[in-house]
């Protein structure tokens, strides 16, 4: 039998304004997160992520009764990994929900659905994982530069995991893909694939060729139609701010140029939406259609 480790904390937790409990809520905010190394994760689904494929990052799991009923495939994952979960009461798991934090909004309060666990942040450097891709062979990466919103960013994560991308970068300026308001909207696959953040662009886009990965942007004013183009097997796609979309010094540097036509009267795209139609393009064109697997679903 696996021996369980000792919990950080083993009191009880009875009061929602403990220290034990203001120090998880403030996982919310980037600074402490970067000064304690963890992370927290909201929600039955992403806990569950994180918990099957990242078990070894996993350090504290809390429940209330009614999730643990519901969802005993956590608790079951959790003791598989040596984590001994805590039952909490409801407003308890609330507070450790609860931010003020400018990634969120001072009034934004998480709905977990009963389940939040802590967890180390994963390993963060941005060379090293790619230079763990394979050196020939088709691959497909999407880089953030300066993508802001921390919901844009889980939203693009999940949309690149959907696709099968081989690694997501994040550009320095974006936001934090490891605050709980981006990993809940990953939906948890910030847990199925590597993410990493940090990289300067203009090392990237180098490192990017030294690999022989083409470089992707999109632009309305573009003259290169992505459905009439023949895209290349080894790509990265580059997507920009919400605002300002990529930037004409990336545009100017990226291997393809290319525009998503619209055929009604909206005037653009938002970043998750371009993203999600440029990786499914990618996808189409390498597999000759979609294929997904035992549990696939184009349905939300």
């Amino acid at each position: 039998m696996t021996r369980l480790p000792e919990r950080p904390d083993p009191a009880p937790i009875t009061s929602p304004r403990s220290d034990r409990v203001r120090r998880i809520a403030a996982l919310s905010g980037r600074s402490a997160r970067r000064r304690t190394g963890l992370l927290r994760v909201d929600g039955p689904q992403a806990v569950r992520s994180l918990l099957s494929e990242r078990a070894a990052d996993a350090r504290e799991l809390f429940l209330t009764e009614t999730a643990d009923a519901a969802h005993p495939e956590l608790r079951e994952l959790a003791e598989r990994a040596g984590i001994r979960p805590r039952t909490v009461a409801e407003e308890i798991i609330r507070a450790m929900a609860r931010s003020d934090d400018a990634d969120h909004g001072a009034d934004d309060v998480a709905t977990p659905q009963g389940a939040i666990a802590v967890a180390a942040r994963p390993a963060d450097d941005w060379s090293t994982a790619l230079g763990a891709l394979p050196d020939s062979g088709p691959l497909t990466l999407l880089v953030l530069a300066e993508v802001r919103d921390p919901g844009n960013v889980g939203t693009l994560v999940r949309a690149a995991d959907a696709a099968g991308a081989d690694l997501v970068v994040l550009a320095r300026a974006s936001a934090d893909p490891w605050g709980p308001k981006a990993i809940r909207a990953s939906a948890g696959s910030a847990f199925h694939l590597p993410v990493v953040t940090g990289a300067p662009l203009p090392e990237l886009l180098e490192a990017l060729a030294a690999r022989g990965i083409a470089v992707a942007a999109t632009s309305g004013h573009a003259d290169a139609d992505l459905f009439e183009l023949e895209l290349p097997g080894r790509l990265a796609w580059v997507m920009g701010n919400e605002a300002r979309g990529v930037d004409e010094e990336t545009l100017a540097a990226a291997d393809l140029a290319v525009r998503i036509p619209l055929a009604g009267r909206a005037e653009s795209l938002n970043v998750a939406t371009a993203a999600t139609v440029c990786l499914f393009e990618t996808l189409r064109q390498r597999h000759g259609g979609i294929r997904t697997g035992a549990a696939g679903s184009a349905t939300p």
